[in-house]
This record gives C-alpha cells, structure tokens and sequence, in this order.
C-alpha cells in the first residue's frame, strides 16, 4: 500500500511528532526532524493493547501470548486457550475461540462478566467453555513458549496453575492520543470523536482507523477511513 501511494506521489517521512498545533488555518506539527505545515492533518495513530505488566509478556507474543483472537485465533486449533477479561471484547473472543480450540478458559478478577446480556446466554451454551472467577493471572509458565499461568484468587489469594497453550489478552485498547494535548475532542476512553466522515472537532483535522470512535478497528475500516478522509480534505481545502 505504501508503494502505491508513493508512486501517486506520496512522501514517506520517518520521525516522531513532539508538538502540534491544529487549532489555525494552517496546522503546524513539529517532529524530530523537521517542522511541517500544512491545511490539513490526518491523524492514523493507532490504539495499542492494554497488557497485563507481567515478566516476559512482551517477550512471548507470538510464542503464546496474543491480544487478537480474530488474527491469531487459527494457530490455537483444537488446543486449550486462557481469555482474560470480562468485557465485551473478552467474551467475544471467547466465543470466536470456541469454535477452533477445544478449550477455552475465561478469567475475569469479579464474579459476575462486564459484558452486555446477550453474550452471557451464548457463553453458558457453550460447552468448551469454562469460568475461573475471581481471578487474575499473576504469572506466565513457559518454556520456549507459553504452557501455563498461574492464577490468583482475588478473594482468597489461592493461588494454583492451569496448563494452556495460549492466553488471549483481552481487556482492553488504549488509542494512542496523548500527544494531542487536549486540542480535540476525546470520547471518555480517549479515542478521537470522528465520525464515518473521519471529520473530527477541527476544521481540517481527520481522524482514521483505531485511533477514532467506531464499532469494527480492523485494517479493512482503517483503509475505508483513509479514503473518507482525503476525500474530505481535498473539499475542504476547495473551500478555503
């Protein structure tokens, strides 16, 4: 993709953005390696996974460890797998998972699931599906890959290991908006309020993909989003 949009044009610039400024006609953004300014800004920033902080967590992603049951969900085929969450992202995972492992095992640290009402019927109808309340996981078994946690009763403090092949991570994004400095508007998980137009709460600045408020954050919306974006830019950039 890159390739193309280079070959219509486009420039690629390598650097971190340190400062900006959207709030005039032209917006300024300042970076490790130059200043640019320019009408309009697209900001496609992304939202990370919420980790749970543990030893070697960052180390066996993809030996084990995975934030994504949609993308890595086929390599846990007829093996065991741990969700943690209790959310709607949880459970749906769980409920994806189901279909290809032969076990999937749902943490969540209370006694009773986050998510909306209609999950909890289809978890209860799902035989391979199993409840560890009042839990967390507090450490990660592994080998040359993950083969277990071990968890915690959050009422108790019981602590006993399960033996898995994958844990799914599941509580969470965080969009990657800080740098922002206030200057657009956030919904209250921090993600920018743009709406299908990517028009965000200045004139201008576009939001697409992960980082914006939307329902799907897969590559196939973020794509749609950038079109919608250059599309709006270049009417605004006509008006100006």
């Amino acid at each position: 993709m890159q390739k193309q949009a280079e070959k219509f044009g486009a420039k690629s610039e390598y650097a971190e953005v340190f400062n900006m400024d959207l709030t005039g006609k032209l917006k300024r953004v300042e970076t490790s390696s130059e200043i640019y300014i320019g009408k309009t800004v697209v900001i496609a920033t992304g939202a990370n996974p919420r980790e749970l902080g543990l030893a070697k967590e960052k180390e066996l992603i993809g030996h084990g460890v995975a934030y994504c049951a949609s993308c890595d969900g086929m390599f846990y085929k007829d093996k065991i797998v741990v969700v943690v969450g209790g959310g709607n992202s949880a459970v749906s995972d769980a409920v994806l998972l189901s279909r290809i492992a032969k076990k999937v095992i749902i943490v969540h640290r209370r006694d009773t699931l986050r998510a909306t009402k209609i999950y909890h019927d289809q978890l209860m109808k799902t035989e391979n599906i199993e409840f560890r309340w009042n839990n967390t996981v507090n450490e990660l078994i592994y080998g040359e890959r993950l083969t277990g946690v071990r968890l915690k009763d959050t009422v108790t403090g019981e602590e006993n290991i399960i033996e898995c092949d994958g844990l799914f991570v599941s509580i969470g994004r965080k969009p990657t908006t800080d740098f922002l400095d206030n200057q657009i508007e956030l919904d209250n998980k921090g993600y920018i309020v743009a709406g299908e137009n990517t028009e965000t709460s200045i004139p201008g600045v576009y939001a697409v993909g992960d980082v914006r408020t939307k329902l799907l954050r897969q590559i196939v919306t973020a794509v749609a989003d950038g079109a919608m974006a250059v599309h709006m830019a270049e009417k605004y950039i006509g008006k100006m």
